[in-house]
């Protein structure tokens, strides 16, 4: 994790209470937190997170509105003091992904790359935001980008299959994709079961 030599401790331990809080509030998801998982609601909503809005979706109730505005807010204060720390600049973003708001989740997830910019989580949340944002081809070059530092990431590669099927329809691609996401999971029990993707995959 980041950290400023400058970083006081009292200000270190409010950037861990916040985040903290934040993270509590997210949905749990394997750690990218851009893991896509199939979707009931068909294949305009594949490569989401387990309980995560659907795309286009905000946060629209009175008190969603309000409890984002005060954690989004309470980070910025600590960014107004601290403008060059990319743990909170992820944190906002990792906010703004939760609410379904994809232009300022990019605008915080870039801003936080070009300070520290080979983090393959981050670049894999990035990915699944331009995917919402209707740029298939950008979201793709990232995974790719992602999977290039980390070829064994499992969820980079999990949306990268998402990404080539349902919005590329390069299946063919995608078939080899989900082939590398199989010999990802013969060794690493995070990846979850994939007969739903591969069932969509290996049908079309």
């Amino acid at each position: 994790m980041h950290k400023n030599p400058w970083f006081t401790l009292v200000l270190g331990a409010m950037v861990g209470l916040v985040l903290g809080y934040v993270l509590a509030e997210r949905q749990q998801v394997p750690p990218a937190r851009a893991a896509a998982r199939p979707q009931a609601a068909g294949p305009a909503q594949q490569g989401l997170p387990e309980g995560h809005p659907p795309v286009g979706a905000t946060a629209t109730g009175g008190g969603e509105v309000q409890r984002l505005a005060a954690q989004a807010a309470e980070i910025e204060g600590l960014l107004a003091r601290t403008p060059n720390d990319p743990r909170l600049m992820i944190g906002l973003g990792n906010l703004y992904f939760d609410a379904g708001r994809w232009s300022e989740a990019r605008l915080w997830y870039e801003r936080a790359m070009a300070i520290e910019g080979g983090d393959p989580d981050v670049i894999t949340d990035l990915a699944v935001v331009y995917r919402n944002l209707q740029q298939p081809e950008r979201s793709l070059a990232l995974l790719d980008q992602a999977i290039g530092i980390d070829p064994d990431h499992w969820q980079a590669v999990y949306n990268k299959v998402v990404v080539l099927h349902f919005d590329l329809h390069r299946h063919d691609e995608a078939a080899s994709a989900l082939a590398r996401l199989k010999e990802i999971k013969a060794s690493n029990p995070e990846v979850p079961d994939l007969s739903s993707i591969e069932a969509e995959v290996m049908g079309s």
